[in-house]
């Protein structure tokens, strides 16, 4: 009867202990076109400049995210991609719903690095979130973002 009790409780710990998401922080999966706006993270962008959007499970699921989108850390990070021996880092601003959790979407510069818009998806690219931040990329008052002050 001891031994019993003693798996009970041992059961009951596990199932009353909070569970933590582990944060998807790199994948692969397809690149699409993503068409910014005002995005998630609260800043308003357009198909000319080079951004980026992740999924809402990657965004939501992000360490000490918020219930607020425009305050979640994410949004001062960069995505990395990568296809073959090509690679575009972009600011993040937004996230997607309707596609796959491990899709991520670049703007038109970022996508025409990989392929012509008229192709739409690129299946099996690489993806990483930069835990550096957005280092070198500042958001000007022309509403651009711009890499360190050449670009």
């Amino acid at each position: 009867m001891v031994y019993n009790s003693a798996l009970l409780l041992l059961a009951l710990s596990f199932s009353l202990s909070p569970c933590s998401v582990v944060a998807q922080t790199n994948g692969t999966g397809d690149l699409f076109v993503f068409a910014p706006g005002l995005g998630a993270c609260g800043i308003a962008n357009n198909s000319t400049q080079l951004v980026a959007s992740v999924s809402s499970t990657v965004f939501f699921t992000f360490p000490n995210a918020t219930e607020n989108p425009n305050k979640n850390p994410i949004c001062k990070h960069t995505l990395t991609v990568k296809s073959g021996l090509k690679t575009v880092t972009a600011p993040i601003v937004d996230y997607h719903v309707a596609n796959s959790a491990e899709d991520v979407g670049l703007s038109v510069p970022g996508f025409e690095k990989f392929a012509n818009i008229t192709e739409g998806i690129i299946t099996n690219v690489t993806w990483s979130i930069n835990q550096d931040g957005r280092e070198g990329y500042s958001y000007s008052s022309g509403n651009a973002w711009r890499r360190g002050s050449v670009e």
